[in-house]
């Protein structure tokens, strides 16, 4: 593993010439704006990644370069001019001085590509969170797609178990389930005034013609020569009242009382009430077994949602989370917490940038950030931990008063 020990730039857009030994170590490199600080410390690994600027020489010049040296003795050398057709050249020079055409495969060794820790501490959660994805090479699509889906389909259910748990009514075990008939009973309690009316009739009856037998008693007085149709009369009417006199004895032929009408209607109103209670009940049951089916649903949407989260915690530990490290649904967490200022400390927040670009670095073990809103004791966190880690970094600090670069060594062996 290799660290930085010098640039060296030539006609590089804004910058005419410029060196920094670096010696490995950390450093801040200060500069007003515009005066070429990104494009000293960035153009040629980026360059090596693919990137290239549109503009890159100097306005004026014909030809210019960009060199990084490492501190095991190889360098990297960007030459770049408008003279030729190709424009540029990509040299690497071994430690034995030996000069090679810069291939994938060197630039991938040593200057791969990997995190833009600017780029990600000015991304939005949703947008961190899938840059830590394609790092640590999870892909939540899926898992994301079904859980939300089975979320909003345990919101449902959870919804519909409140809704059915507010119908519920008390479900009596003892009550029958099938209403009892008083259809009968009806037809007797309204058969008691065509009953009575009947008696009244037949006692009416036998009144009428006991009047007649009088009546015609004295008809026999008064005309003996009708006396022997009269006898037949008296004989023939003898023989209803006899019959009438029989009827009224039978004791079901009695006049029913109100006591016996208000017993039928009392037994009427005791059924309806009971069908009532039991029309009750069943659609109480009826509720109850529509709950028990809400609250099965609710149950294994909930299992769902939960396996789903397993399934994704599952993914997390294999990946292999640098520690600390973990997803939410809307972003990253780092230390249990919101990857964000409102949770975090500026420092903790930049560490924790450092140790994801830490997670891809080639074997340059170097790592460039802009500091701008970074105070001293934040910087001073991120310094200790890179020196802890072995880490060499390359800060980017703006210099207010508009300066030209310069650059200040941390920790440099004397």
């Amino acid at each position: 593993m290799s660290k930085v020990k010098t640039i060296t730039v030539s006609n590089l857009k804004a910058i005419s010439n410029l060196t920094a030994d670096f010696n490995g170590c950390t450093a801040i490199i200060t500069g007003g704006n515009n005066k070429g600080k990104s494009s000293f410390l960035r153009s040629l690994p980026d360059r090596l990644k693919q990137t290239k600027p549109d503009v890159i020489l100097k306005e004026g010049e014909t030809e210019g370069f960009a060199e990084w040296e490492l501190t095991t003795g190889e360098k990297f050398r960007w030459q770049f001019d408008n003279k030729t057709k190709a424009g540029e050249k990509l040299i690497f020079i071994t430690k034995e001085n030996i000069k090679t055409s810069i291939t994938k495969e060197i630039s991938d060794r040593y200057f791969p590509k990997g995190f833009d820790i600017d780029k990600f501490l000015n991304e939005g959660p949703q947008k961190q969170r899938e840059m830590l994805q394609k790092i640590v090479g999870i892909d939540f699509t899926d898992v994301d797609r079904r859980y939300k889906e089975a979320y909003e389909n345990r919101t449902f259910a959870n919804k519909q178990l409140e809704a059915d748990r507010a119908k519920l009514k008390p479900v009596n075990k003892d009550l029958d389930k099938e209403p009892k008939p008083f259809i009968e009973l009806q037809q007797q309690l309204a058969g008691i005034d065509s009953h009575n009316e009947k008696y009244k009739y037949v006692t009416d009856g036998i009144t009428e013609k006991e009047n007649k037998v009088v009546a015609s008693e004295n008809e026999i007085l008064r005309l003996r020569d009708l006396i022997a149709i009269e006898e037949d009369k008296i004989t023939s009417l003898e023989v209803e009242i006899t019959k009438g006199k029989a009827w009224v004895d039978v004791k079901e032929n009695q006049p029913k009382t109100e006591e016996e009408a208000k017993q039928l209607q009392d037994q009427i109103d005791a059924i309806i009430k009971g069908n009532e209670a039991i029309e009750e009940n069943n659609k109480a049951i009826e509720i109850q077994t529509q709950f028990d089916t809400s609250e099965k649903e609710a149950k294994a949407a909930d299992d769902l949602v939960k396996k789903i989260e397993a399934e994704k915690v599952d993914m997390i530990k294999k990946a292999k989370l640098p520690v600390g490290f973990g997803f939410s649904d809307d972003g990253v967490t780092y230390l249990g917490h919101s990857l964000s200022k409102a949770q975090l400390s500026t420092s903790a927040i930049y560490i924790a940038a450092l140790k994801l670009a830490a997670l891809n670095i080639g074997e340059v073990k170097t790592l460039h950030f802009d500091a701008s809103y970074l105070d001293k004791n934040s910087l001073q966190e991120i310094e200790n931990w890179a020196k802890e880690n072995d880490l060499q970094l390359l800060i980017e600090r703006p210099d207010f008063d508009g300066g030209e670069i310069e650059f200040h060594l941390i920790n440099a062996v004397s």
